[in-house]
């Protein structure tokens, strides 16, 4: 049993085993078949993937390239037209694209100018870029009286870019008052004008923007006269054209015009950089100016302590009140419409350019006071006007000079010895305006002497003096300079400098006391630290100065029986024992140009 058993278990396992080889090799044919197919189908599937992503390739790359071409041509295209248009924003705020006036291909951007702004940074800035209050705390506290007046700034357009006067007008609609803001005008060229009207429709401001024609040849004060006359807003406000306004500037100036209609008021500022047009506090440590005695312009000084107490007992908020000045200068201003027309305007015959007219604010101002307004600076009435300050000491220009002998024989006629005495090349015959003098004789205005007496009380116009103009060594082409320490109030050291017939090299003797003054009224006295050393302080009695003629016009300054030095090593001003030496040797005259 067990051996038959074993052979059908043998015979059984052979011809499984056969069964199993017979199917095994069946199996393994189909399994390699259906491998080949797989592979195949594998195989073509890749193939056609690879085709199908070169093709994706290709045509993503042809795509490329002909943005890029297209691109290229327009680029070229705008290029090809930069010339005939005006820096400007186009389409979102954000975004910018330049744009240029058409005069623009044959004139530089104000070639004469001391400075320009950077067209490319301003053109990449967008209307509503956002920037800082540096008012006093306050200012930003206090409650400003509801008012029914409207303000119409007026812009004077001439070489910034539109990106800049686009700013200006945006800033201009943001960021005053609710209901303030009657209208903005701007002045410009025939040539300028549809260009910029194009522009104004396009950012949606035409709204409230105007765009009024006048001549190319046109200074800024018959410019802004015209614009006075076309204004209807009760308020004028005066700007120069890259000038962007800043939070609540409207509220403090409506509100002392209200309080004081017969105001004409000098805004704070803050400045902008025109290069990387970042906002810069103006830390205002002299906001009153004093006329320069030979009547070209103003010089800043220090709020004087007179000026501090009036405010703290008319106020309740002293840092916020009013400050009243002598003169403005080179500031954004306002006015009422209705007295500004009254009083005549602006002196139109004034000789300068559409962005500068030397003289005519200073004029205003005297004319302002004398014919019973005020003219004050409102710390808390700030806007933000591009920073252009023409480089110091140089020389008078020839318009200049006529503004100046404009105002003189208009106000200074019973001054006018004194007048030739304080300005250089100064000549008789300059002729005054017959409209503002009809205008100053129907409004009974007080002269030049109330002026001095009861407004400029630190100015030393009126007084007769032994000699005025440059103290220029004999040794060498270097004179007496006080670097710019001439404010009243404000104290440093003079040198000696290179001579250029500037303000800072002017000097004054008078008669009465013999001392040797700046035209804010500083001397000339020793230091009192470096005893040999002279400096500017407030004058006091005794210091006086003497002239010690050597040969023709040149002489010694003598002070405390000593004598003024020039050393070569030091540009400090020495006095030592007196020699006959070149060093100690000067003149004391007229710079001529």
């Amino acid at each position: 049993m067990n051996e038959l058993r074993q052979i059908r278990s043998v015979e059984d396992f052979k011809a499984e085993q056969a069964e199993d080889e017979e199917g095994g090799w069946a199996t393994e044919k189909d399994e390699i078949e259906a491998l080949k197919l797989l592979l195949r189908k594998v195989i073509v599937k890749k193939y056609n993937n690879r085709h199908i992503r070169t093709r994706c390739f290709i045509y993503l790359g042809l795509f490329t390239l002909l943005t890029l071409l297209f691109v290229y041509k327009v680029g070229t295209a705008l290029q090809c037209q930069s010339s005939l248009l005006i820096p400007a924003f186009q389409g979102d705020t954000s975004a910018a694209t330049p744009v240029y006036y058409q005069e623009q291909q044959k004139t530089p951007l104000r070639s004469n100018a001391p400075q320009s702004l950077s067209r490319r940074k301003s053109d990449s800035l967008a209307l509503n870029r956002p920037l800082l209050d540096y008012r006093p705390e306050v200012c930003k506290v206090k409650k400003y009286k509801p008012t029914k007046l409207k303000t119409s700034i007026i812009i004077i357009v001439d070489r910034v870019p539109l990106s800049a006067i686009l700013r200006t007008v945006y800033s201009a609609v943001v960021r005053t008052g609710s209901g303030s803001l009657q209208e903005v005008l701007l002045v410009a060229t025939p040539v300028q004008k549809p260009q910029i009207e194009s522009q104004l429709y396009h950012h949606s401001l035409s709204s409230i923007a105007t765009v009024i024609e006048a001549p190319v040849q046109a200074s800024q004060s018959l410019c802004r006269n015209i614009a006075a006359h076309h204004a209807s807003g009760d308020v004028l406000v005066f700007v120069p054209e890259a000038t962007e306004f800043l939070a609540g500037w409207a509220e403090p100036l409506l509100e002392a015009m209200v309080d004081q209609p017969n105001l004409l008021a000098g805004l704070a500022m803050d400045e902008i950089n025109p290069d990387s047009f970042e906002q810069v506090e103006h830390v205002p440590w002299h906001l009153i100016s004093l006329p320069r005695w030979d009547l070209t312009s103003a010089v800043p000084i220090e709020i004087p302590a007179h000026e501090t107490n009036r405010r703290i007992r008319t106020s309740p908020y002293p840092d916020a009140a009013p400050i009243q000045t002598p003169v403005l200068q080179f500031s954004p201003w306002a006015v009422g419409r209705l007295s500004f027309l009254q009083r005549g305007g602006l002196d139109q015959g004034m000789e300068g350019t559409r962005s500068e007219v030397p003289g005519d604010l200073l004029e205003l101002s005297i004319r302002w006071w004398c014919c019973g307004g005020e003219v004050v600076y409102l710390p808390c009435s700030k806007v933000a006007p591009v920073s252009l300050h023409a480089p110091p000491n140089q020389q008078l220009k020839e318009h200049t000079l006529k503004n100046a002998q404009r105002t003189a024989a208009l106000w200074a006629r019973s001054h006018m010895s004194h007048f030739l005495d304080r300005l250089p090349t100064a000549r008789q015959g300059g002729s005054a305006d017959p409209m503002l003098r009809k205008v100053i004789n129907d409004n009974s205005c007080n002269n030049l002497g109330w002026y001095i007496a009861n407004v400029a009380t630190d100015w030393v116009f009126g007084e007769k003096l032994l000699r005025s103009g440059v103290i220029r060594s004999a040794a060498g082409n270097v004179c007496v300079d006080n670097m710019g320490y001439e404010g009243r109030y404000s104290f440093g050291r003079p040198e000696f400098y290179g001579c250029h017939g500037g303000h800072t090299q002017h000097w004054i003797w008078h008669a009465a006391t013999r001392q040797l003054k700046t035209e804010t009224g500083k001397c000339l006295v020793s230091d009192v630290y470096w005893h040999d050393v002279i400096t500017l302080r407030y004058c006091e009695e005794g210091e006086q100065w003497d002239w010690q003629v050597v040969r023709g016009n040149i002489g010694k300054l003598v002070y405390k029986d000593l004598c003024l030095e020039w050393r070569a090593e030091n540009r400090l001003l020495f006095y030592t024992e007196c020699k006959n030496v070149p060093s100690q040797e000067f003149t004391f005259e007229k710079l001529s140009a």
